[in-house]
């Protein structure tokens, strides 16, 4: 589960750390704490110094208004830091980013202390920020079955994400066509009645969120509950092709093509590395002018992974690029690399795999059984 501070590109970093003291003001009220002093380092990064109103314990909360980066574990050392040298009762941290492996690591090692120590320090990740607003009253849950039912199916829905916008705190949700996101639900959070606001939608679709490539027209249901949706986004994935002959103006066949095997062996030798866990890389990327041979050396890295040597290690689905036409090209090339590896068996045959994060998605329930 995700929480986005959604503004427009154009917004200052100063309202975004409004709108993250504005959450973190809620969720310090549903615990009975109340803000006694603001100490901003960035406008994005914002530190209250809070007392509960009954037993006058002191605490120190540390925001992170992050998206696109995950918590590492200096930022959690730095607080039990500050919390041993300014002598508060506890230090809280709340984020809208998840926690990398090593936070994740000394958040268990935290946990493992004494209980008079291990209470000390409290971490509010975003699935923990959306439970304590829920259990409060502050939102609803996430109307699953609501979208489910107006959708028609639960197959058609994706991953739900919070959205904190100047226009207010929405639940909002993927809609699927052909196991990619398409469009988006909005529920109000606070009684989880959709948005079906044009002009409301239209200002939530302006600002800077996951899901702004998406559709957020509200889509339009018959009699029997069947949503009138654009099955055009579910795109056309077109492999890279080579020529008929070693004449042919189209990338080389692998039989005709020479050289690079320094290239070649290298990028053998990436995917060897990352089977056996030696690097942590996932990316890398192959440059050059127009006509350089690029198509050609991808078509080889193909051939070369089907054949007696490497077979059933390592598979390789050449995107041709030049087909795409929008943004759900991506999200339609990854499912059909994954559906097209599936069917050479590699991985679970019978997993239905659905691309259902917009933001991660190999973080997609279906994706990550696969994986």
């Amino acid at each position: 589960m995700k929480i986005e501070v959604a503004l427009h590109k154009s917004s200052t970093t100063k309202e975004r750390g409004d709108l993250l003291e504005s959450l973190t003001e809620k969720l310090l009220s549903a615990q009975s704490y109340e803000v006694i002093n603001e100490i901003r380092f960035t406008a994005v990064e914002l530190d209250l110094l809070c007392r509960h109103k009954i037993s006058g314990k002191e605490i120190y909360v540390e925001c992170k208004a992050y998206r696109d980066k995950n918590i590492d574990a200096n930022i959690l050392k730095n607080l039990a830091g500050t919390l041993v040298f300014k002598d508060y009762d506890e230090a809280w941290i709340i984020s809208t980013g998840n926690y990398g492996k090593e936070a994740k690591g000394f958040v268990s090692e935290w946990k493992c202390k004494p209980k008079e120590q291990a209470t000390k320090l409290s971490f509010y990740d975003p699935e923990k920020v959306i439970e304590s607003l829920i259990s409060s009253g502050v939102i609803k849950k996430q109307p699953e079955d609501l979208a489910a039912e107006y959708m028609g199916s639960d197959n058609l829905i994706g991953e739900w994400v919070l959205l904190v916008t100047s226009y207010g705190v929405f639940w909002a949700v993927a809609t699927l066509v052909g196991g990619i996101p398409s469009g988006v639900l909005c529920y109000y959070a606070k009684n989880n009645e959709l948005v079906d606001d044009a002009n409301l939608l239209s200002n939530i679709a302006d600002t800077d969120t996951s899901l702004n490539n998406l559709n957020f027209q509200v889509p339009k249901i018959n009699k029997n509950k069947i949503v009138n949706i654009d099955s055009s986004k579910a795109a056309n994935v077109v492999q890279v092709q080579t020529g008929e002959d070693w004449s042919d103006y189209r990338p080389a066949r692998p039989e005709d093509f020479v050289g690079r095997v320094k290239d070649i062996n290298f990028i053998f030798n990436f995917f060897k590395n990352v089977k056996e866990g030696n690097t942590n890389t996932r990316i890398f990327a192959i440059t050059g002018n127009s006509g350089m041979g690029k198509s050609s050396l991808i078509a080889k890295l193909r051939d070369k992974a089907e054949n007696y040597q490497n077979k059933n290690k390592y598979f390789v689905f050449p995107v041709d690029i030049r087909a795409a036409t929008g943004p759900e090209y991506i999200y339609s090339s990854l499912l059909q690399t994954l559906k097209s590896a599936q069917t050479e068996d590699f991985g679970d045959k019978n997993i239905d795999l659905v691309l259902s994060d917009v933001g991660s998605p190999l973080n997609s329930e279906s994706i990550k059984l696969y994986l």
